[in-house]
């Protein structure tokens, strides 16, 4: 054989003898070898030494986070609190999802405008709350008034007829006023900080990321970042919509009648007691009824509320029935104003090297040589944050 073999036998060797030596254990009492997995030494009958514990490494704790597995994770956990309806959270997470996947597909791909839509769903539903109709009362079945061969009324529910005002559905859809909106987002919002603290995620003026992708973020991406998150209107919630103020988001008040009840009222010739009140001279010279009954209501004591023709409620007249208005503040974008400071850009010429990046050649250390620097006011989202 020639000596490349020689000394590749003579490697195969090496490895076979070190393998089985890492293989033995000594016995502390005699010194005696053992080979591995032995618990009592053959030669003294001491206990051996337990082995350590081999370290295993997981590779999922170790995979580099990148722009699209952070946005990945934050949609899943916006799936998951959507599926325990905690609909304000999955907001949040959904929110900071779009914003991180603008670094990886923009917001004009259709990974974007998938997270929009269920953004877009999440405040559906929260924007929207439901009463008991007025007219059935939450039954979605109305009362039913037929009279008897004596002349009386009465008062049934029948299972059979709809109600006209709710389509049988008992109870109506109303707008949630936007106070409520923001008091109800602003308890959630501290339990999701809460959450991306524990997750050992980076806060960026309201943006939560992994840490390890804030330490390369240039300027430039920081504003765009913080121009997609964006700064919620706090006049609307950011829904861009308002409530009407006269009728809380139902576009309709309850009758202005108080006596009236479901569209009836009492009657008023009787005094809600169905017994005749007018008498007339007999011919006796005595007073005698003119029937058994009130001829108005007959006898029931209740009649169609002259206010609401029985319908037991009334067109708002603030918003036309509409429920909802157009919020001023933000003209319907649901963002706050544009940040007087910046004009909306998030950055500003530096000070200190009047946009140049260097004084004398050297480079800004205010600007890191951009030139710009982020708005103080804005903190570059560009917009106005009201407190």
């Amino acid at each position: 054989m020639n000596k490349k073999t020689w000394l590749t036998l003579l490697a195969l060797v090496l490895c076979a003898v070190v393998s089985v030596l890492g293989a033995l254990l000594t016995c502390p009492k005699c010194g005696y070898e053992q080979t591995e997995g032995t618990e009592k030494c053959t030669h003294c009958g001491a206990d051996l030494p337990k082995p350590p514990p081999k370290v295993t490494t997981d590779p999922a704790k170790f995979v580099k986070p990148t722009w699209a597995i952070a946005a990945d994770e934050e949609a899943r956990k916006s799936s998951e609190a959507a599926k325990a309806r905690k609909l304000w959270l999955a907001w949040f997470y959904a929110r900071n999802a779009y914003t991180l996947n603008m670094m990886t597909d923009g917001t004009n791909s259709t990974r974007a405008a998938k997270l929009v839509s269920v953004q877009e769903g999440y405040e559906k539903q929260l924007r929207t709350s439901a009463v008991n109709c007025p007219l059935c009362k939450g039954t979605g079945h109305p009362d039913v008034r037929f009279k008897l061969s004596s002349g009386q009324e009465r008062v049934m529910r029948s299972e059979s007829s709809h109600c006209k005002f709710c389509d049988s559905v008992g109870t109506l859809g109303i707008f949630v006023r936007a106070d409520q909106l923001n008091h109800d987002r602003a308890q959630v919002k501290r339990d999701y900080d809460a959450l991306q603290k524990d997750r050992g995620w980076t806060g960026l003026n309201g943006l939560w990321l992994p840490g390890e992708l804030t330490k390369d973020l240039t300027l430039k991406e920081r504003v765009q970042l913080m121009h997609t998150l964006g700064s919620v209107c706090l006049d609307c919630a950011g829904l861009g919509r308002l409530a009407c103020v006269k009728c809380d988001g139902a576009g309709w008040a309850k009758c202005s009648n108080m006596e009236c009840e479901a569209g009836y009222a009492p009657c008023p010739d009787c005094g809600a007691t169905g017994k005749p009140t007018k008498k007339t001279t007999s011919s006796s010279g005595k007073y005698s009824s003119l029937g058994s009954f009130c001829q108005t209501c007959s006898g029931t004591g209740r009649m169609l509320c002259r206010t609401c023709k029985g319908a037991a409620h009334l067109g708002c007249q603030g918003c036309g029935g509409r429920a909802i208005q157009v919020c001023k503040t933000c003209s319907g974008n649901g963002q706050n104003p544009i940040c007087s400071q910046c004009k909306g850009d998030g950055t500003m010429t530096c000070n200190h090297c009047r946009g140049a990046g260097k004084m004398r050649n050297i480079l800004c250390a205010d600007c890191n040589g951009d030139g710009q620097t982020l708005c103080p006011i804005c903190k570059g989202v560009g917009r106005a944050a009201r407190r």
